[in-house]
């Protein structure tokens, strides 16, 4: 078969059940599903519900769509049915998209953000020292959210974030749930009045009040400089500024996505230490050697680089995002096949990262496979690992993200020692991988 042949050709085909697709096949087991697609190659068509899709599964493939045809593919117009955020930065798209990142961008310059290091690694030191005093166990993945949000309220928004927090971790949850639910596998109107839609709106309205008051008690042209003021002021000051639902939308994409992802990361962290009591003790022995002080700081940084691994381990094994989806604006050649026009795209960091052609024992947490300070290590292919995307839409807060995730753990070990006896944790694959039920542990002060 020529060159020309194959690009005319349609990627391979996973069949699934009628009308539903490869919907229930996912929803009982995504990395059973992904390795079942992968038998038909890396570009393998699929179905779920009535969405057309194409799977796309090596890292050169993958570069393909995030950088070198970036232009030839959108944001899906169905945003999961989280309609609250479908203005933000994460789900918009186009000039609108363009806008927004370069209005946005100076809040994340490097610069800018080795700013925030005390104020992250204070309150993780406040946030293990609180836990070490708490009689049993606590929920991991509640008192890491605690912590994010707090960090991110401080950092990108000036405020308090102890009096919303109920609030915005209701409207988490409900954005969590409902962007993790099966993808596409059945069309049901926000307005009908199932379980699922009035928990979500339950959790979206406390959210919604939530950004209209911190939006109303804002004033255009004040000296703060945070995310809230820099887009009030940009709306009164300028035609082309955002609109008010933008900015609605704005803010909840960054309350929802700016902690919950980072505190999932951290939970995996925190919960492997407790499970690896090996990885805990090196680690104990770096944090012990490298920080002098009651914190980790950002001078800090560059000789923890046991730390780095660990924290490169977790985003490789639960990476924060679990998929990237885009759709074709026309027809396109991808892998060597082609992708017809309006075809869902999906690249699977959570199938990618535990591929045994570029890990070995893959679904092992070892942060030794990163003693080559690459990324990836060794002769992988680049796009082999990608847990903040990649191009011109990777993730605008990934050097918050991993700066605060850094100062956290070292501060964190510094201080405390982690136990558990959970060695079997589901893990839920949605919009991120997450734990499948609750991990408690008991945070022991170390001496």
């Amino acid at each position: 078969m020529s060159r020309h042949d194959i690009e005319q050709s349609l990627p391979p085909k996973r069949t699934g059940l009628p009308v539903i697709g490869s919907a229930v096949s996912f929803g009982r087991d995504p990395y059973a599903f992904y390795e079942d697609v992968a038998r038909h190659g890396d570009v393998v068509r699929f179905s779920m519900g009535t969405y057309d899709m194409v799977g796309v599964l090596h890292p050169d493939a993958i570069e393909e769509v995030l950088v070198e045809k970036f232009d030839q593919f959108r944001k899906p117009d169905a945003a999961g049915g989280v309609d609250v955020l479908s203005e933000g930065l994460l789900l918009s798209d186009g000039e609108q998209w363009q806008a927004q990142r370069t209005r946005l961008q100076p809040m994340f310059y490097r610069e800018r953000i080795e700013t925030y290091a005390e104020t992250m690694a204070t309150y993780a030191a406040a946030a293990a020292d609180e836990w070490a005093k708490t009689e049993g166990s606590i929920d991991l993945t509640e008192a890491t959210s605690t912590y994010t949000l707090q960090v991110l309220g401080k950092t990108l928004f000036g405020i308090d974030t102890d009096a919303h927090r109920s609030a915005v971790r209701a409207g988490a949850e409900a954005i969590l749930e409902r962007s993790s639910q099966n993808p596409v596998s059945v069309d049901l109107p926000d307005w009908l009045p199932t379980p699922g839609n009035r928990r979500y709106r339950r959790g979206v309205d406390q959210l919604e009040r939530v950004v209209d008051e911190l939006i109303a008690k804002t004033e255009p042209d004040s000296d703060q400089q945070d995310i809230l003021s820099m887009l009030v002021t940009a709306r009164a000051g300028a035609e082309d500024g955002p609109t008010e639902s933008e900015i609605r939308s704005q803010l909840m994409t960054f309350l929802f996505a700016g902690h919950e992802t980072s505190a999932t990361a951290l939970t995996w962290a925190l919960y492997e230490l407790g499970r690896k009591p090996e990885v805990a003790d090196r680690l104990h022995r770096e944090v012990d050697d490298v920080v002098d002080g009651p914190t980790a700081t950002l001078a800090d940084i560059p000789d923890l680089q046991f730390t780095e691994q660990v924290l490169r381990e977790t985003l490789r094994r639960y990476p924060p995002a679990a998929a990237i989806f885009r759709e074709a604006d026309a027809d396109v050649t991808i892998g060597g096949y082609r992708v017809p026009a309006d075809t869902f795209v999906v690249l699977p960091q959570f199938h990618v990262h535990t591929d045994e052609r570029w890990w070995s024992d893959p679904d092992r947490f070892d942060p030794s496979r990163w003693d080559d300070i690459a990324e990836p290590p060794g002769d992988r292919p680049e796009y082999s690992y990608f847990p903040f995307g990649g191009g011109p839409r990777h993730c605008i807060g990934m050097r918050f993200a991993r700066m605060e995730l850094k100062l956290a753990l070292a501060t964190i070990a510094r201080r405390c020692r982690i136990e558990h006896d959970r060695d079997d944790v589901t893990i839920d694959v949605g919009s991120t991988v997450h734990p499948g039920d609750a991990i408690r542990a008991t945070i022991r002060r170390r001496d």
